[in-house]
């Protein structure tokens, strides 16, 4: 039954590599706003297969199989290729820019260090997919858009502190309020999509002001602790 459970686990963390595919697919053929949803779903997948690889086990009971390299091979997959992608076909940004960008994702996905003993992730976690999803919404000028996705690529090499923001026990309680909150304007945001109103846009911006703030904050303080 444990075995079942571990190995179920991986399987669901597998579903991640299909739903990345299935949004590159949708993209190829137009389908913007249902590949952001497929994205989503893949991401609601990474957010949970974690803390139940971590309840089932599954390195004692499915050994085997590396948990670990299959999450950051398929987070490669969904959280850099697919919204890259993604952004290309919607908004035709120059292709070394993308190129830049995941170059500087697989060296973050392949840095050792790149979560923390403390909980915090090393250099820019790789959110790519909000980030093009807000470079859409703004219908911000290639320049400009090309600009901010250089920005954070090389943010990725930089030791700078990022907060996990389930894990990391600075305000945890806080931050994963206005995270719930944050999601919910994003559910919003992807099904009013291009209809979508401006104050909606703007004030989803909460979160990733408070997270990017907090994280800074945090990485000013000496030593940087997740207490």
């Amino acid at each position: 039954m444990k075995k079942t459970a571990a190995y179920g686990v991986h399987v669901l963390t597998a579903l991640g590599a299909a739903l990345g595919l299935w949004a590159i697919i949708l993209t190829y053929d137009g389908f913007y706003q249902e590949a952001i949803w497929v994205l989503a779903i893949s991401a609601i997948v990474d957010s949970v297969d974690g803390a139940l690889a971590r309840l089932t086990q599954t390195k004692e009971y499915a050994p085997k199989i590396d948990g670990a390299l299959m999450d950051n091979i398929i987070d490669f997959l969904t959280w850099t290729i697919a919204p890259l992608l993604w952004i290309y076909a919607t908004m035709d940004l120059p292709v070394w820019v993308l190129v830049i960008c995941a170059t500087a994702s697989i060296f973050g996905f392949s840095n050792t260090k790149a979560k923390t003993d403390d909980h915090f992730f090393l250099g820019f976690p790789s959110y790519w997919n909000i980030v093009v999803f807000y470079i859409y919404l703004l219908e911000l000028p290639a320049e400009f858009a090309s600009a901010i996705l250089i920005l954070f690529a090389l943010v990725t090499f930089l030791p700078v502190k990022f907060i996990y923001p389930t894990r990391t026990k600075f305000l945890r309680p806080l931050t994963i309020i206005l995270g719930l909150l944050f999601l919910l304007q994003l559910i919003a945001l992807m099904y009013y999509f291009d209809d979508s109103s401006i104050f909606l846009i703007h004030s989803s911006f909460i979160f990733p002001f408070y997270y990017f703030g907090l994280s800074f904050y945090l990485n000013l303080r000496k030593p940087v602790t997740s207490e």
